[in-house]
């Protein structure tokens, strides 16, 4: 058994969430949503009710993240959240139905490991996705293992203003909300969360390479926003290069969170994509 299997979860351990199709003609479609990085399945609430109508929708918290447990025996690799994201998919479809992957961010790289790895998995949306960060530096991983290095984390992170954070990812801050910056801020507020942090800075390996987009030949749809200061416009395009079977969009004047900037723009992209 190998590192990431060595940890299996319970179903107390993820904060999992099915949204039935609310039309029949796609009722055996599935949509498993996956956020970014220090985010949760928070981020997909815009999106939901227009992407309900084109398939069933399973949203989760990745394990250290959101409202999934944070104190769990776990190894905080994308190769172990990709088997969680698959464990929770086989567990919520049947083995003849159509399974879509959507990544935000860092779900991005899940996203494609799923389509890379898992045969029921036929396609991925990527939005405003990682696609070239290399794994924490040697320095960084080895300062992770010190005793108090998520005190350290948890100052860095709680010195950062959830609204100025939200500023920095939203194109148009004239549409940043009260419940957004509450909501956002909510997992923060959990110490277990640094101490999972700092396991994930040392445990994530980096993006998946060149040489291994270039095996998968699964569709693979990239959405992306103009003015993403977060993960910028060339990012996407080095993965439509890369990837054998992509399709890139790019939308003017939305920032990094397309799900929620331009939820309706984006689930009728993902239908197009679909048809």
């Amino acid at each position: 058994m190998n590192w990431a299997n060595r940890f299996p979860l319970t179903d107390d351990d993820v904060n999992l969430h099915v949204y039935p199709s609310t039309s029949k003609e796609h009722a055996n479609r599935h949509f498993v949503l996956i956020h970014g990085f220090m985010s949760w399945s928070y981020s997909f609430k815009r999106l939901i009710p227009y992407l309900n109508e084109y398939g069933n929708i399973m949203t989760l918290d990745l394990p250290g993240f959101g409202l999934s447990n944070r104190t769990v025996r776990y190894y905080y690799s994308y190769e172990q959240y990709t088997k969680t994201v698959h464990d929770v998919i086989r567990a919520n479809s049947e083995d003849d139905d159509e399974v879509i992957a959507i990544g935000h961010s860092m779900g991005g790289q899940i996203a494609l490991r799923l389509v890379q790895w898992m045969p029921e998995v036929s396609k991925a949306v990527l939005l405003s996705s990682s696609g070239n960060l290399a794994k924490s530096s040697l320095k960084l991983r080895a300062a992770s293992t010190l005793p108090f290095f998520h005190h350290y984390l948890s100052k860095y992170v709680r010195e950062r203003d959830v609204h100025h954070v939200l500023q920095q990812v939203i194109s148009d801050k004239r549409s940043i909300t009260d419940e957004q910056i509450q909501e956002y801020g909510r997992p923060l507020e959990n110490d277990a969360m640094y101490r999972t942090l700092a396991k994930f800075i040392r445990q994530r390996e980096g993006d998946l390479s060149r040489e291994t987009l270039h095996t998968i030949k699964k569709p693979v749809l990239l959405l992306w926003g103009e003015n993403d200061r977060i993960v910028p416009v060339s990012v996407g395009r080095y993965l439509d290069k890369e990837l054998p079977n992509s399709m890139l969009h790019v939308y003017s004047n939305v920032g990094h969170l397309l799900p929620e900037e331009i939820p309706e723009k984006t689930s009728q992209a993902i239908a197009k994509f679909l048809a």
